[in-house]
């Protein structure tokens, strides 16, 4: 399916997307570092979006903290022609926004912990960006710890 967003096309992200598309798509692990407002973290799940990603799975996006995978989720919904598709949204602690049509899910490091114990292989996933990995909190560490020995 063929989606109609908007890039913030001056994003350095933005400028580098084919790059990162044949990266994902090339590897099973791939690690993306830029400066703060580069795009890393609104752009890349569209990136992975109109790269063919979501078909098979949700894009998940993790988030160190629930403001912001809510304030991720409302944003993502806004790029597109029809907002209303809800193609992104977000699941925290007590409260989840989720649609049949949600391909880009946001959500809190801790609620992708809390699925690995109802799915240890994370099946219904596509794609996880683990964002913010650097600020190296237990749960952020667990994770990829885990998913190093899932892959």
């Amino acid at each position: 399916m063929k989606y109609s967003f908007q890039f913030l096309k001056n994003l350095p992200v933005y400028q580098k997307k084919d790059e990162i598309l044949e990266a994902i798509r090339d590897n099973q692990v791939v690690i993306i570092s830029g400066e703060t407002g580069s795009g890393k973290t609104t752009q890349l799940p569209l990136i992975c979006l109109e790269g063919g990603f979501g078909k098979n799975g949700v894009i998940g996006c993790t988030q160190p903290r629930r403001i912001a995978a809510v304030s991720l989720a409302n944003f993502t919904n806004s790029c597109f022609s029809d907002p209303g598709q809800n193609i992104a949204g977000y699941k925290i602690r007590f409260h989840e926004k989720l649609a049949d049509q949600t391909k880009i899910k946001f959500m809190t490091d801790g609620i992708l912990l809390a699925e690995i114990a109802q799915d240890r292989l994370l099946r219904q996933y596509d794609v996880l960006i683990i964002d913010e990995a650097h600020e190296r909190s237990l749960n952020i560490d667990f994770l990829l710890g885990y998913l190093r020995s899932v892959l």
